[in-house]
């Protein structure tokens, strides 16, 4: 018997990650094992083969299909091989400039005219690296994305390539029936992440009127058109007070997320929110009591709060965003961000950053980064700035700071967040250091919050519980 790849699946392999399945309308690939894979290698319309029960199921699930002999499967499924590392996500921002004035982002729309945006012939070019690199899913940001003149020509070109947006993140305000019309129709399904500030705040935050009432409207429509939807919420002493409201309301719209981040005292921040900073300690109890009240209630959404919490009110548990081990055992191997390891991000200018929280600091302060209109992606990924940075791993990061290198938290922390370390070793030291401690890991261990969460939410599950009693 002689089987094939159906054109829905794919198989590639990178340097040190030798088994990896697509799914063409997945965002991210399926882990198999090596025999499973080997199997799936000979499914080439060349092999014959004996049946098997798991022939007969990777068949019945859609991976694999009888043909005759010589019928092989598509370009795009066959088996490809890359000698780089294993990176099948891209974080593009394809343009800087936005429609609203936010009094917190340095794309306010005042800014505007200092933004820069991908011309059309480098965007498809880029794109064609990224195929050419076995990345998979891009997530397309701004800026205000869809404020890019060409921004549905883009996403067409994402597809043209076999590969999917995986997440948009947006302010709502270009949302239309059409424009979700027409994902539907290149079976395109992100998640659509709303930028929302909260009942009463959004307006002023985002410096545009009826800024609000077109952000719900645009997460009505999307959930209406069964798109799956992310909040994404600015924290700050004006609204944390009223964020209960906020996380009632968009879970009764069945919104699936919300992720609160607090507002950096990034420049434009601290210029227009003179005083609405919360210190991170106060930001940390105020949102440990929201978490509290709202895994007590009757919820479904799914509520992250950055840095600190991630609460699943339908299962009845949460994590701890600062513990990358629950067992506080280090993994000296471990990436010191998995996260960005496996998605490369990409400013507006063609920067390649770690991480695009940098995006606004990083050049600006004298963070060298690779520059995709200088160096092509290949390189990038294979050595340099960008593949240096975010293959550091907990080893290199111990043996080159002091202060983790000592820390009894650190097997815990695994040093944290390196943006927010960066942003504040120049707040400490006026230099920017990429291997320097993180200011909120730091406070959440050493200030006692780890233990202030485990008692505050003890009537919940916590996967690493058993290590704390």
């Amino acid at each position: 018997m002689y089987y094939k790849l159906t054109d829905n699946y794919a198989l590639r392999a990178w340097k040190y990650t030798p088994h990896g399945v697509y799914f063409r309308y997945g965002a991210d690939p399926i882990a198999v094992d090596a025999d499973t894979f080997a199997l799936l290698l000979e499914c080439d319309g060349e092999h014959e083969l004996e049946e098997s029960d798991e022939l007969s199921s990777l068949a019945q699930s859609g991976v694999i299909a009888p043909c005759e002999k010589g019928d092989a499967p598509s370009e795009w499924s066959r088996y490809r091989k890359f000698d780089h590392r294993f990176v099948p996500k891209m974080n593009l921002m394809i343009t800087g400039k936005c429609n609203y004035n936010c009094r917190h982002c340095f794309n306010a729309a005042d800014n505007a005219d200092k933004m820069k945006e991908w011309q059309w012939d480098e965007l498809t070019d880029l794109l064609d690296q990224a195929a050419d690199c076995g990345m998979h899913s891009i997530t397309l940001t701004g800026g205000e994305p869809m404020l890019y003149p060409r921004f549905l020509d883009a996403v067409r070109e994402i597809y043209k390539r076999n590969m999917v947006l995986g997440k948009l993140t947006t302010n709502g305000y270009f949302l239309t029936k059409e424009s979700l019309d027409e994902f539907k129709r290149l079976n395109c399904s992100p998640l659509i992440k709303i930028s929302f500030d909260g009942v009463g705040h959004h307006d002023r935050m985002r410096g545009f009127d009826g800024a609000q009432q077109r952000t719900l409207d645009a997460f009505r429509l999307c959930i209406a058109e069964g798109f799956d939807t992310m909040a994404q919420t600015q924290v700050f002493r004006g609204n944390v007070d009223s964020l209960g409201e906020t996380l009632d309301l968009l879970d009764s719209m069945g919104v699936r997320s919300t992720r609160l981040i607090r507002t950096t005292d990034v420049p434009r921040w601290k210029k227009n929110g003179v005083g609405e900073t919360l210190p991170v300690a106060e930001y940390f109890a105020k949102t440990l009591d929201l978490v509290d009240r709202y895994m007590r209630g009757d919820h479904r959404m799914d509520v992250i709060v950055w840095q600190f919490l991630h609460a699943f009110p339908a299962e009845g548990f949460f994590t701890m965003e600062n513990v990358n081990s629950p067992d506080g055992k280090p993994t000296p191997t471990r990436p010191v961000c998995i996260g960005n390891r496996t998605m490369m991000n990409v400013t507006c200018e063609g920067y390649a950053v770690p991480c695009l929280q940098m995006a606004g600091y990083a050049t600006e302060l004298g963070y060298e980064c690779d520059n995709l209109h200088e160096r092509r992606l290949r390189d990038v990924i294979a050595g340099g700035k960008w593949h240096d940075a975010v293959c550091t791993n907990h080893y290199a990061l111990r043996e080159k700071s002091m202060e983790c290198g000592k820390c009894e938290w650190f097997g815990y922390c695994g040093g944290g967040c390196r943006a927010l370390a960066m942003l504040g070793s120049v707040e400490k030291d006026g230099a920017i250091d990429y291997f320097a401690p993180d200011p909120f890991a730091c406070l959440f261990f050493k200030g006692g919050w780890y233990e202030k969460v485990c008692e505050r939410l003890k009537d919940f599950d916590y996967p690493g519980s058993e290590h704390n009693e």
